[in-house]
C-alpha cells in the first residue's frame, strides 16, 4: 500500500507563500528551472497536496468548524478555549484563525492554510504550463486536472466559511479586495469543469499506488456537492459560467454508474474500531461489540472513499504530527475519564466534539420509526456511530450503545478540567489501540506489521484515512438532485432499513445520519434554509440537558444559537491581519465585533 509522500517542500512547507519557489526555499531550484523533469513535476503536484495533508484539525480547519459549528457536538475542552467558542460560534483568540508561533512551530489559520494551497496550485499551473518533459499528453492533463481540483476544492473551503474572498489566480497574490460570492463560484466551477474533463476516467482503488490523488470521479462529486450548496444557500437554479443541474447530474451519473466506486458491506466497517488488530486477537482484550457484530475494517482506501486525506505510520515527534490523522487526537475522550483498560478499544485525546445529546434522542426517535428488513430492530450506524461510556441518559429506556454497565464503572465526573462533557463520543475519528507486548498501543502498528515504528504513539500513530468525499454521500446527492429514491434506498438497504419514497424529508434525515460527524452537517443545514429558520432552531436544540463540566453535573447553559446564527449568517471570523493588509479593502463579517468574544464558558 503505497500512500503520497511528501517529497517537494520538506523545508518550504512551514513557509510563507511569499517564500514558495524561491531560490532559498528550494535551494538551488526556482520557477525559471523548476520542474525540469517528470519526477520534479510529481514533486511539485505533491507539495500542492501537502497543504491538505498538513490539515490540523484545529481552527485551521474547516473539518473542525463544520463539525463543533453544527448541532452534532458540543465544544468541549477547557471552559475559556476556542473548542467552547466555535460551539456557540464565537471566538476567545483571533490568532486560533489566523495561526500562531511559540517560537519554534507556526500553525497557519484555515484563511492562511487555504490562500497558501492556492498559491502553490496557481504556481504549479503556470509551471506545468511551459514544462516540456512530460511523458504523455494524458500525464500533462492528469497533473493540470488534480491542481484544477486542489484549488476548486481550497476555494469552497474558504467561500463556504468566509462569503466573499479575493480571488487569486497567480503567482503574485496581490488580490487583496473580496470577490462576490458569485465569482467565487464562478471560479470553483470552471476550476472542476477543468478537473473533469482533463484527468483521466479512472479511480484508484485498493493498492493502487496512485491511491490518495484526486480523480475524475472526486471532481465530479465535488461539482455535485457545490451545486447543491450555491443553489440552495443563493437560491440560485445552475452555478456561474451556465453550469445547469441537468449538467451536474450527467456527471453525478457518471461517478455512480462507472467509477467503480461501492458501498461497503457494512458502514460500520469504515471506521477504524473494526480492525482485526483490535477485534481479533488471542490476547486478554478483543472489542466485542466489532467482534460479535462481525466487523471486519474496510476503510483504508475502501472501494466507497472517492477522496480522502491519507495518512501513514511515520512520525516520531510533535515537530510532524502531519503524518497522523490529528482529527482523531481532538475528537478522542479527554485522558482523565478513565484508564485504558475501563474504554478500550478507544484512547485518549483532547475532548473535543462531545456528542449532543439532542442528537442521540433524535436519532433514536427516528430509529424507532423505521422499518427494517433482515431481522433488524434499530438503525446499527447509532450504536456504530456513537460510543457512551456513562453517559447522563436517564430516559434510554434501554441500553441502545455499547455501554459497560458494570459494578467496576468509573464515575464519569473523574473528569476534572474538562468543560461540556456529555457521555457521549463518536465513534467515527477516535483514537484506537490495540493490546499488544504487554501494552495498550495505536493498532496500526500491530496491523502493519512490515512497518518499523520503534515506539507507537496514539497521539502519532492514527493513520485511518480522513475521508472527505464517499460513495454514500454520492448516492444521497444523487437521489437529491434527481428526486428519485434510487441512491437513497441503496444507503438505507445496507444498514438493514426499507425503501422509501423519494421526499428532501427522507433525505435530510438520511444525510443527517449517514453522515453524521463527517463535518457535512452544518453546510446540509445553511444550503437547506436561506432564511437560517430551521438551521437556527436545530442548533437551539442544544439547549435542555444536563452535562459535565469540570467534574460537576450542570444544566446546558441557555444560550440562543439562532440570534447568534442570524447576527453572523453563518459565515465566520476573517484574519484582522487580512483586514489590515487589504487597506480597508476588506471588511469585517457582521456579527464579529467585540460581541463575538468568548471569555468563559460561565461567563456568557
Amino acid at each position: 500500500m503505497k500512500k503520497i509522500g511528501i517529497l517537494l517542500f520538506a523545508i518550504a512547507f512551514l513557509a510563507s507563500c511569499d517564500d514558495f519557489l524561491d531560490t532559498k526555499t528550494l535551494t538551488s531550484k526556482s520557477s525559471d528551472n523548476y520542474p525540469s523533469t517528470m519526477q520534479e513535476a510529481d514533486e511539485m503536484l505533491t507539495g500542492v497536496y501537502a497543504k491538505m495533508l498538513f490539515e490540523a484539525p484545529d481552527a485551521s480547519s474547516q473539518f473542525f468548524i463544520a463539525h463543533l459549528a453544527g448541532d452534532e457536538g458540543l465544544g468541549g475542552n477547557l471552559s475559556g478555549s476556542d473548542n467552547c467558542a466555535m460551539n456557540f460560534l464565537r471566538y476567545t483568540n483571533p490568532d486560533f484563525f489566523l495561526g500562531y508561533m511559540d517560537g519554534t512551530y507556526w500553525d497557519p489559520g484555515v484563511w492562511q492554510r487555504g490562500y497558501q494551497l492556492i498559491f502553490r496550485a496557481n504556481a504549479a499551473l503556470a509551471a506545468f504550463d511551459q514544462f516540456e518533459n512530460w511523458t504523455s499528453e494524458a500525464e500533462k492533463n492528469r497533473h493540470l486536472g488534480e491542481v484544477y481540483f486542489l484549488r476548486a476544492y481550497a476555494y469552497n473551503e474558504l467561500v463556504q466559511l468566509f462569503g466573499g474572498v479575493p480571488l487569486r489566480l497567480g503567482v503574485e497574490m496581490d488580490k487583496l479586495s473580496r470577490a462576490s460570492v458569485d465569482e467565487i463560484y464562478g471560479q470553483i466551477a470552471s476550476d472542476l469543469k477543468n478537473a473533469i474533463e482533463l484527468m483521466p476516467a479512472k479511480a484508484y482503488l485498493g493498492n493502487d499506488p496512485m491511491a490518495g490523488h484526486a480523480t475524475k470521479y472526486a471532481a465530479e462529486a465535488m461539482m455535485a456537492r457545490v451545486f447543491l450548496f450555491y443553489t440552495g444557500r443563493y437560491a440560485k437554479t445552475e452555478l456561474p459560467g451556465g453550469i445547469s443541474k441537468q449538467q451536474v447530474i450527467t456527471w453525478i451519473d457518471d461517478c455512480v454508474n462507472n467509477s467503480g466506486h461501492q458501498l461497503v458491506s457494512d458502514q460500520r466497517n469504515l471506521w477504524a474500531y473494526s480492525n482485526d488488530a483490535t477485534n481479533y486477537d488471542s490476547g486478554a482484550y478483543s472489542y466485542a461489540y466489532a467482534k460479535n457484530n462481525g466487523l471486519h475494517w474496510e476503510g483504508l482506501n475502501s472501494v466507497e472513499t472517492v477522496f480522502a486525506n491519507k495518512h501513514k505510520l511515520q512520525g516520531t515527534g510533535w515537530d510532524n504530527t502531519m503524518f497522523n490523522n490529528t482529527t482523531i487526537t481532538y475528537f478522542s475522550p479527554s485522558h482523565d475519564n478513565s484508564t485504558f483498560e475501563e474504554r478500550y478499544p478507544f484512547g485518549q485525546g483532547w475532548g473535543a466534539g462531545p456528542v449532543s445529546p439532542a442528537l442521540v434522542e433524535d436519532w433514536k426517535t427516528w430509529s424507532a420509526q423505521q422499518t427494517y428488513i433482515g431481522g433488524f430492530t434499530e438503525d446499527p450506524r447509532l450504536s456504530g456511530s456513537v460510543w457512551s461510556y456513562k453517559a447522563i441518559d436517564p430516559n434510554s429506556g434501554g441500553v441502545l450503545f455499547d455501554r459497560r454497565l458494570t459494578a467496576a464503572e468509573p464515575d464519569y465526573t473523574v473528569a476534572k478540567r474538562y468543560y461540556e462533557q456529555t457521555g457521549y463520543h463518536q465513534k467515527k475519528y477516535i483514537a484506537i489501540n490495540s493490546y499488544y507486548d504487554g501494552a495498550f498501543k495505536p493498532f496500526g502498528p500491530q496491523l502493519f506489521p512490515e512497518i518499523s515504528v520503534p515506539s507507537p504513539s496514539q497521539t502519532l500513530h492514527q493513520i485511518p484515512d480522513l475521508i472527505l468525499i464517499r460513495f454514500a454521500d454520492v448516492l444521497l446527492m444523487q437521489s437529491e438532485l434527481k428526486g428519485d429514491a434510487a441512491g437513497l434506498n441503496r444507503v438505507r438497504e445496507r444498514s438493514h432499513l426499507a425503501p422509501v419514497g423519494y421526499s428532501l424529508e427522507a433525505i435530510k434525515n438520511e444525510r443527517r445520519y449517514e453522515l453524521a460527524f463527517e463535518a457535512i452537517r452544518w453546510f446540509d443545514l445553511l444550503r437547506w434554509d436561506a432564511s437560517l429558520e430551521e438551521a437556527g432552531n436545530a442548533l437551539n436544540k442544544q439547549n435542555g440537558f444536563t452535562l459535565i463540566n469540570a467534574a460537576v453535573v450542570v444544566p446546558m447553559v441557555q444560550y440562543d444559537y439562532k440570534a447568534r446564527l442570524k447576527a453572523t449568517q453563518g459565515y465566520w471570523y476573517i484574519p484582522q491581519s487580512e483586514i489590515d493588509r487589504s487597506n480597508g479593502a476588506i471588511e469585517q463579517n457582521p456579527g464579529w465585533g467585540a460581541e463575538a468574544i468568548f471569555k468563559d464558558w460561565n461567563n456568557m
